[in-house]
């Protein structure tokens, strides 16, 4: 029964005859009191003349035993899911629908308009009712809803109760929640390339209004076009430029890479809102291409609004998409369609993650042999430096201290150094990278641009390189620079593959956002100092330029492994799964008599070497690795 005369907004429109459960009982006080006294004398006496029972249960009771924060924390504007669990104690089971449905609404007092309250709330004083349908007594039953909180900083304590709509409030089903504001939205640290931050943009929020599909059902390779329009339901008004630039993204870790188009303004963003500005409470669309992989299968691709590079509450959008007829998996699109098309003659660009501090917060040096240009995480060149300069991550703020003579500059997101010419040669001078065989050498420069960030995903500080595949293979160490040239042209042609292959699904390492590493677990690599030990290699990548390998048209992934034992294996002996026709096994004579050293899958080093240095072309090596495939220059 509810301890008032004021009832869940539900009960003020039931008939009396309804009502009237809830309702004091009418009548004199006598009568009342005699009664009363009737029932209790009979009570007594049959309780002395029967044995003692066990308590029966309350048909509506409830523990708490689930709370997701017993503190939540939140930026001005910022907003946050809280989850608490209730054991079922009473004899009752809960249920999420019909006429007596379980809910949370809003207490001391009751149906009061909370100031966290939430546009996703069911109305103004009861933000949620029970997840699951139904939960049987002894069961525990779940109650989610978003604290959205206000401008104002403080320390707030709200409460709550569970109610069983039109019949009683729940004994044991108050809670409250304590709710930091803080004074000022905390710096939010983006990492590099990510769709967001992972912080909740202060003062947005989006209600999503329409999608043009609720899910898609493409071909393998075609190019669809897709809107999805939301509201601006929060305090700030939405822009399409400025320093927290609207945009939808694609979900770091997501199938949504899997889509990419060669109309985004670059691999993750996949569109802008159409007006420069939307005022709150105005809607807002966004129209984006969507082009499907050559890969068969269900697809879940995530895309999130974001603001700057902070995430919009609300703004997920989830698209279902199935592709029909793929018959390579994971292939990667032909020449002349995204993510290939207008690469140029130096290919597409790969990001290779060179390593990750043991202590992120250990300074990370370098120089240059040409002067070079600062760029903050919007791409906004900061200054021109020359000679070594510091970066200095804080963990505690997640800032960046670049330090370069008399030049000290803070930056709150991930940074990246661009040379100021192409033949520009970057040295990390505090990486140490040194063979065993010779210690004077130190694999530490590198061309291309070199980026430091946080990722929030992994905890881990990295320095990454982007730079494009061709001038990336020039500084493969998968074999040494006197093997048989012919064997070192079949060998970077695989590499090649291999690399726009991982390029075109959205890389190896998406939570940490590069394609591969330099270990040989993805491809071993050492930069420019591995091109001036290893020339030969260098010529057979520029004598090899844009060259692939392709089953049915398309690139095909194409491992390659260190030895066998006089055999090579098919892709199904290792991987199972699908077919692959083009990885099967072969005899690999000049392995004979081996122990097996790698996977055994595709092209073996030792046998490929032996071949080529008894006059097998290239070419020739490959198609026998590779069965029934063709080779093509894309660029």
């Amino acid at each position: 029964m509810f301890p008032s005369q004021k009832q869940p907004p539900a009960l003020r429109s039931v008939p009396w005859s309804s009502r009237a459960r809830l309702a004091d009982v009418r009548g004199s006080a006598a009568a009342r009191a005699l009664a009363v006294f009737f029932i209790f004398a009979c009570a007594a006496v049959l309780a002395a003349a029967r044995p003692a029972q066990a308590a029966v249960a309350p048909v509506f009771a409830a523990t708490e035993l689930i709370r997701s924060a017993q503190r939540v924390e939140l930026a001005p504007g910022g907003s946050q899911s809280f989850t608490i669990g209730f054991k079922n104690t009473g004899s009752a089971a809960w249920r999420s629908e019909g006429g007596n449905f379980l809910s949370v609404y809003t207490f001391d007092p009751k149906y009061r308009k909370s100031v966290f309250a939430d546009a996703s709330w069911m109305n103004d004083v009861q933000p949620a009712r029970l997840t699951e349908a139904a939960v049987a007594p002894g069961q525990v039953g779940r109650f989610s809803f978003t604290l959205y909180a206000p401008l104002e900083a403080g320390t707030y304590r709200e409460t709550f109760a569970l109610a069983a709509e039109s019949l009683a409030w729940i004994p044991g089903g108050k809670f409250t929640v304590e709710i930091a504001v803080s004074a000022a939205p905390s710096i939010a640290v983006p990492v590099a390339g990510e769709a967001a931050s992972g912080q909740r943009a202060a003062g947005y929020k989006a209600l999503q209004l329409l999608v043009s599909d609720r899910q898609l059902s493409l071909d393998a390779g075609a190019v669809k076009e897709f809107r999805v329009g939301f509201k601006n339901i929060g305090r700030t008004v939405w822009k399409r430029g400025g320093d927290a630039p609207l945009a939808i993204k694609a979900e770091p870790g997501s199938n949504a890479y899997s889509f990419r188009d060669a109309s985004w303004s670059d691999v993750r963003t996949a569109a802008q809102p159409s007006s420069p500005e939307v005022q709150p409470g105005e809607l807002s669309f966004f129209n984006f291409k969507l082009s499907a992989p050559r890969s068969a299968g269900v697809y879940l691709a995530r895309f999130t609004l974001t603001a700057g590079d902070d995430l919009i509450d609300g703004g997920e959008v989830d698209i279902p998409i199935e592709v029909r007829q793929g018959t390579v998996p994971a292939a990667v699109s032909p020449a002349g369609q995204a993510p290939l098309s207008n690469s140029g003659a130096r290919g597409p660009d790969i990001r290779v993650g060179l390593f990750s501090p043991d202590d992120p917060a250990r300074p990370v040096t370098l120089t240059a042999d040409g002067p070079y240009r600062l760029m903050d995480g919007a791409g906004n060149a900061v200054t021109t430096l020359s000679g070594p300069t510091s970066v200095v991550f804080d963990p505690d703020s997640r800032t960046y201290a670049v330090g370069n003579g008399s030049f000290r500059q803070i930056l709150t997101k991930y940074l990246y150094f661009e040379p100021a010419d192409p033949s520009t040669i970057f040295e990390i001078t505090s990486y140490e990278n040194r063979p065993s065989w010779d210690q004077n050498v130190n694999f530490n420069r590198f061309r291309g641009r070199i980026e430091i960030f946080f990722a929030l995903s992994t905890r881990r500080l990295w320095v990454v390189e982007q730079l494009p595949v061709e001038d990336y293979l020039r500084g493969l160490a998968e074999t040494s620079n006197g093997s048989p040239y012919e064997y070192q042209k079949a060998l970077v042609t695989a590499a090649r593959t291999y690399a726009l292959f991982v390029v075109s699904v959205g890389g190896k390492h998406q939570s940490e956002f590069f394609d591969l590493n330099t270990t040989g677990g993805d491809q071993v690599y050492k930069g420019y100092s591995s091109e001036v030990v290893r020339p030969n290699v260098v010529r057979a990548v520029e004598d090899t330029r844009g060259m692939v390998v392709t089953y049915g048209g398309e690139i095909v992934v194409t491992p390659y492994f260190s030895r066998s034992d006089g055999r090579t294996r098919a892709w199904t002996e290792v991987w199972g799964s699908n077919h692959h026709p083009w990885l099967i096994s072969k005899p690999a004579p000049y392995d004979q008599g081996q122990t097996l050293w790698g996977h055994g899958v595709g092209l073996s080093a030792n046998d490929a070497a032996g071949r080529a240095a008894d006059g097998v072309g290239w070419e020739a090596i490959l198609k026998y690795y590779y069965t029934g495939i063709e080779l093509k220059r894309l660029y």
